[in-house]
């Protein structure tokens, strides 16, 4: 785990948390964010990483709501 982007993670989380309006945020689907964003709505969905043509790989994402 990165101490530094767990951090700026966390602080991410308590900016959102601030917020008078809402919010929807997409993130990797790992269970760092899914600690840090607890307190939120998270919706998994899957979808497909493609960097170079030809070749692609599953993944999974968070779209994170709130208030």
């Amino acid at each position: 785990m990165n101490l530094f982007r767990t951090r700026q993670r966390r602080l991410m989380a308590e900016r959102l948390a601030g917020l008078k309006g809402s919010f929807i945020l997409s993130i990797n689907d790992v269970p760092e964010i899914r600690r840090i964003f607890s307190g939120f709505t998270m919706e998994e969905v899957g979808l497909t990483y493609s960097v170079m043509k030809g070749r692609s790989q599953p993944a999974r994402e968070l779209i994170i709501t709130g208030p």
